[in-house]
Parts: structure tokens; C-alpha cells; sequence
């Protein structure tokens, strides 16, 4: 077990400072000819196999009435450009106002998604040592905050102030920063689009390759600016797939879980039934009714992480990388997973690998990140 210590009128701007959209001139750029992956995996949705449905246990109860309804959030309550961070926190498993502690991350991101309690700690302790107040363990999962103490170090910037230190280009849905005038947080509609192609029939490990496959030619091919720093580079795809392992809803049929469109559109706060129709309603991010979450008996863990997009690079070849374009598109020049690693790819090392080779942290980050690591490791092996 992981112990660990605008306007009145117009709240939602609060949530998301300076986002806009801009879909218009981006859905006029360049769209990559769709390519087959090498091969097919057979992984569930849960990542590996389970033989496990428990109704009880896995049922997460979002109704009126219940702990965790629903609501919208308000004047100062912090959003980013996470769908499943906010989803959680307007169902209040995470704190309402977005400023989570280690351990309302570990409970809440349990109860809400079976996310492992090292996997959760980690995700935390980094989000503290790079863009929250490490004296209070806090940290936002949207813009900043007033730190106890700012004259130390400043004040936070929240997770949207983190570009290519812990998110980067290539979201799963989000635009690129530098087409969107450094807005990070930007919904493109193109993307989403794409995402809802796949999902006919269900959203799968294959589907979500392909998008990560999409959304990375894509930006090579319009983005002149496009870069995947060290640890940043590694977080995007495997974040696309966190996707299946949170979001799908589980049945004693389908053991393993299936992602409909419906259940996304619920998640990613999109309403509409066709291209052309849809309409992202920021901020409105929810868990559905009747919603079955993965077993707690067969939690996502942090050793779980990084197979998802090893598998993926290896299906559709240029999805991981350190790098970017040169000053012009297609351009990408970049760095070997094993002149980072010495070829030996596993979790741990290339979690250590590529936070230790993460230039864009101060001292002070990574001193305050290295210590944290090591008493993960000591409360839970990886």
C-alpha cells in the first residue's frame, strides 16, 4: 500500500484560460493517408485478460441522490485538458475545485476508475514536482494555484502550464500548442472525428493505435513546430490508451470491457450523432448511469503503462519518439527509444530513462521527483 502524506457570468472561463477554439483553419491543413498496422493485438480493454465481473463492486453510482452526482463546475473550479481528470472531479472523486493531494488521487482515482494505488501516487508526484506545491503535495488538474509559500518557487502553474514537461503534442484529442497560440487545452474536432470513425462497433487497443498512429503523422505533416520531449513524448501515447482502460464499461458478457460512442461522447463531453453535427460542451465531462468500471481485483498499474505503446510503436512505427520537426514539416528528426534505455525497454526503465534525460526540469523538480520515485519503489514494487 502507497502511504503518502471571468466572470460571475461566465465560470467555465475560469476553468480553461485563454482556450479557444480553432478548428475552422485547422481542418484545412493536411490529412494523412490512413496506413494498416503491421499487425493486430488481441488485448482487451482492460489491457490483459480477466475472468472477473463483479456488479456490486464495479458499479460506480453517479446517480442524484448518490456521493459523486454530477455537477458542472463553477466560478474558480479548475479544469484541463485531461477528459477523465475532469470527469472525476465534477463528480467529486477528485476534489470539486480541480486541487488534488497524493492521497485524494489514490482514493478517488481508485474508487472511480480501479486505477492502482502506485500507478495514481506516480501520476501525482509528478504533477506535484513539475507543476504543483510540493510543501502541501498539491497539485491542479487544470491551471494554476497560490502556493503556500510562492516566494520559494512561484506560484504553480497546474498541469496546463506543464508543455512538453509532462503533456505535449499529439493528444489523443487536443490540438497541437504552437497551431493554438500555445493553448494547450484546444478540442479538435477533426480528431475527435476521427476517434468517433473507430469507435463504430466499439473502441478497441487496435482502434486507439490507430488514432495515436493519426494524430502523430498529422502533426509531423502540419506542425513545422512539432516536438516530443524525453518524458512528455512517452506520456501522450500511453495517456491515449488510459482511453479503454477507464472508460469502458464492463458487463459479465463482456469481461474485458467495451467503449461504445455513446459512453465517449459522455466522457469527452460531446453531444451530436454524425460528423457535422457535433458540439464539444466544455467543461460538462461525465461518468454515465449505469457505468461498470474495470475490477479493483484487476487494477491498471503502473508496470502496465508503457506495454500499451511499445505494442502500439511496434504496430504503427513512429508513434513513440524524441524529437520533432527541424523549422519546416515533415522534418522529424529524433531519438531512439534505445539511446535512452541501452535497449532494454521495460516500465521502470524507461520511466527512469526518459525523466532522467527530461532537460526541461529544474533541479529542484527533479531532486523533489527522484525522492518521491524511490519511496514508491519502496512502498510498492514496480
Amino acid at each position: 500500500m502507497v502511504k503518502v502524506s471571468l466572470l460571475a457570468a461566465l465560470p467555465v472561463v475560469t476553468a480553461w484560460p485563454g482556450v479557444m477554439e480553432m478548428n475552422s483553419q485547422l481542418q484545412k491543413r493536411v490529412e494523412p493517408a490512413p496506413r494498416d498496422p503491421l499487425f493486430l493485438s488481441n488485448k482487451p480493454n482492460t489491457g490483459v485478460p480477466t475472468t472477473i465481473f463483479n456488479a456490486q463492486e464495479q458499479f460506480v453510482d453517479v446517480r442524484d441522490g448518490s456521493r459523486n452526482p454530477f455537477r458542472s463546475p463553477t466560478t474558480g473550479d479548475l479544469r484541463g485538458q485531461c477528459p477523465g481528470l475532469n470527469a472525476v472531479a465534477n463528480h467529486n472523486f477528485l476534489p470539486r475545485n480541480g486541487n488534488v493531494t497524493i492521497a485524494q488521487a489514490v482514493d478517488g482515482l481508485g474508487k472511480a476508475y480501479a486505477m492502482s494505488p502506485e500507478l495514481s501516487a506516480a501520476l501525482a508526484v509528478i504533477a506535484i514536482a513539475l507543476a504543483g506545491d510540493p510543501l502541501t503535495n498539491t497539485w491542479s488538474i487544470g491551471a494554476g494555484f497560490p502556493a503556500l509559500l510562492p516566494l520559494i518557487g512561484g506560484n504553480p502553474s497546474g498541469i496546463v502550464g506543464t508543455h512538453n514537461q509532462y503533456e505535449g503534442d499529439v493528444s489523443i484529442i487536443r490540438g497541437d500548442a504552437y497551431l493554438n497560440n500555445g493553448r494547450v487545452g484546444v478540442f479538435q474536432m477533426r480528431s475527435w472525428e476521427n476517434l468517433w470513425r473507430l469507435a463504430e462497433g466499439g473502441l478497441t487497443f487496435n482502434k486507439v493505435s490507430s488514432q495515436s498512429d493519426y494524430v502523430t503523422r498529422w502533426s509531423k505533416a502540419n506542425n513545422h513546430c512539432f516536438f516530443q520531449a524525453p518524458f512528455s513524448g512517452l506520456v501522450a501515447p500511453a495517456a491515449h490508451h488510459f482511453v479503454i482502460h477507464f472508460m469502458s464499461n464492463h458487463s459479465a458478457e463482456v469481461l474485458g470491457g467495451t467503449l461504445t460512442r455513446e459512453v465517449l461522447k459522455s466522457f469527452f463531453s460531446v453531444t451530436g450523432d454524425a460528423p457535422g453535427s457535433f458540439v464539444h460542451n466544455q467543461g460538462q465531462e461525465r461518468i454515465p448511469e449505469n457505468w461498470y468500471r474495470r475490477p479493483g481485483s484487476v487494477p491498471h498499474t503502473l508496470v502496465g503503462i508503457l506495454p500499451d505503446p511499445l505494442t502500439s510503436n511496434a504496430q504503427y512505427q513512429g508513434i513513440i519518439g524524441f524529437g520533432g520537426n527541424t523549422g519546416t514539416v515533415n522534418s522529424y528528426a529524433g531519438v531512439n527509444l534505445e539511446d535512452l534505455t541501452g535497449g532494454v525497454s521495460t516500465s521502470l526503465s524507461l520511466l527512469k530513462a526518459t525523466t532522467e534525460h527530461a532537460s526541461s526540469f529544474k533541479p529542484q523538480q527533479q531532486a523533489f521527483l527522484t525522492r518521491q520515485m524511490v519511496l514508491l519503489e519502496q512502498s510498492d514494487p514496480f
